[in-house]
């Protein structure tokens, strides 16, 4: 048996992904765990407003070329679409699709200008006589001296009724205009003369007026024509509904609760750390307080023992001095 591409099985693995999300064979349980919300980061915010253009530009000329890796999730589409629009007015999707929207626009405006000037400059160019060399300047002017020459002796036989030599001589005149007309004429000479080319105003791609009404349809029909229109629709429609709008700004909604959570948290170890930091407290003050206690009790002991020693030494001091008074009164 053939064994599958494992190229094109990682392509068709990917867009089911896409499409249906990783979590499409998971179990319902792990599914509701695994499942995106609009607001996720991996989650195409411009497909959820309506049209993502790197989607739509996607394998043609017109192919944004940057890395887009976000997911077009139809769940969280739903999610989306599901809000009212004063909910949906409180995210900045719409306005960062309008900006990307604008952004391309004057993009492609741009190359239709560049275009347009292209074609002048072709035009001109086309009008102007050609630049002869010194051999072809030569040349032309060595065939225009031998057309008026032959052109005079065709006259003067058709006037002397030598009808026959004079056609001769009339053709070989023809003959040579035709070849100073080749040497006047420019290498892109050959091409139709009648032919203009014309930029389409809305993809910017160049189009011709001899172009055939099948290869004019296939170019309206195509995914680039139809995707700059959509483009520029999708463009009017998001401007005129965001008109007087102020653009939204973090905290989102759906952060809001988030935030009441994170406080809550944030006060509680707040509390949680003060009754840490008021424990140590008297934890330092009751250790402060016994290491005073033992110090005082040190110190007492070593006072009664100075003192011990000190009644000892007044002690022998006595006897002492009684025995040597004893001694003399004998």
């Amino acid at each position: 048996p053939t064994q599958a591409d494992p190229f094109t099985m990682d392509a068709q693995r990917a867009l089911l992904d896409q499409l249906m999300g990783k979590e499409r064979n998971a179990s319902f349980e792990e599914r509701e765990k695994m499942q995106r919300h609009f607001w996720d980061d991996d989650v195409c915010k411009h497909f959820l407003v309506g049209i993502c253009p790197h989607e739509l530009f996607k394998n043609t000329k017109s192919e944004i070329p940057e890395v887009y890796d976000k997911v077009y999730d139809l769940r969280a589409k739903d999610e989306w679409e599901a809000l009212p629009q004063e909910q949906k007015d409180k995210y900045s999707y719409q306005w960062d699709t309008l900006d990307l929207l604008r952004r391309l626009i004057d993009d492609c405006d741009r190359k239709i200008v560049k275009l347009k000037e292209r074609i002048a400059m072709e035009q001109k160019l086309k009008n102007e006589p050609k630049k002869l060399t010194e051999e072809e300047a030569k040349k032309l002017g060595e065939i225009q001296v031998e057309i008026e020459k032959l052109s005079k002796k065709a006259e003067e036989l058709g006037e002397q009724g030598d009808v026959e030599q004079a056609q001769a001589l009339s053709t070989r005149v023809e003959t040579l205009k035709g070849s100073a007309a080749d040497i006047m004429r420019k290498p892109d000479d050959n091409r139709n003369p009648n032919r203009v080319m014309i930029v389409c105003e809305v993809a910017g791609v160049l189009m011709s007026n001899t172009d055939s009404e099948s290869r004019l349809k296939s170019l309206y029909a195509g995914k680039q024509y139809q995707g700059w229109k959509k483009c520029r629709d999708f463009h009017e429609e998001l401007k005129q509904k965001l008109e007087g709008k102020s653009r939204p700004r973090p905290p989102w909604p759906h952060e809001e609760g988030r935030d009441d959570d994170r406080r809550e948290r944030d006060r509680g170890r707040s509390s949680r750390r003060r009754d840490r930091d008021r424990d140590r407290s008297r934890g330092r003050r009751r250790r402060d307080s016994d290491r005073r206690d033992r110090d005082r009790d040190r110190d007492r002991r070593r006072d009664r023992s100075r003192e011990r020693d000190r009644s000892r030494d007044r002690d022998r001091d006595r006897r002492r001095r009684r025995d040597r008074s004893r001694s003399r009164s004998r």
